[in-house]
């Protein structure tokens, strides 16, 4: 009884700043017969800005000494209203002959697709750069550094 879903992020990259911007996102998904369609919905685009935060944003930091460095909201960074896209999502209805009323699991999908479609798309816009990221969070400082190691 798996869900399945489909991410499909727009983005920009400031290639000054390495600042990312996210334009559109996409999801679709099947949850089989979803028991109460308004939390299944809230699940995924509240799954999705989380997952956009695992990306771009958030991070556990320890010094050499294993002190944390982002103790608090100060420096533990989150996204906010301004960072999250509007996200448009298409629901699909497959029902799981498995279960009594069709239905499939849902809860965690937002979130466990976002980060992966997110550095696919960030890795996509810095292949004219001949640039790869390939450590999360794909921090604007990260990017901005790799492009001017670079040359780009």
């Amino acid at each position: 009884c798996f869900s399945f879903q489909a991410h499909v992020p727009f983005i920009e990259i400031d290639p000054d700043t390495g600042k990312v911007k996210l334009l559109n996102y996409f999801i679709t998904h099947d949850c089989g017969t979803p028991i109460n369609p308004d939390i299944v919905r809230g699940m995924i685009i509240g799954g999705v800005a989380h997952g956009i935060g695992a990306a771009l944003y958030e991070k556990f930091e320890y010094d050499q000494d294993g002190q944390l460095l982002a103790g608090t909201f100060v420096d533990y960074l989150l996204p906010s209203a301004l960072e999250i896209p509007s996200i448009k999502d298409v629901e699909l209805c497959t029902p799981s002959p498995m279960t009594s009323l069709g239905q499939k699991g849902s809860g965690e999908g937002g979130y466990l697709g976002a980060p992966a479609a997110i550095a696919s798309a960030v890795n996509d816009a810095l292949e004219p750069y001949s640039v790869e990221i390939n450590e999360l969070p794909m921090r604007a400082r990260d990017i901005e550094a790799a492009l001017n190691k670079h040359g780009s």
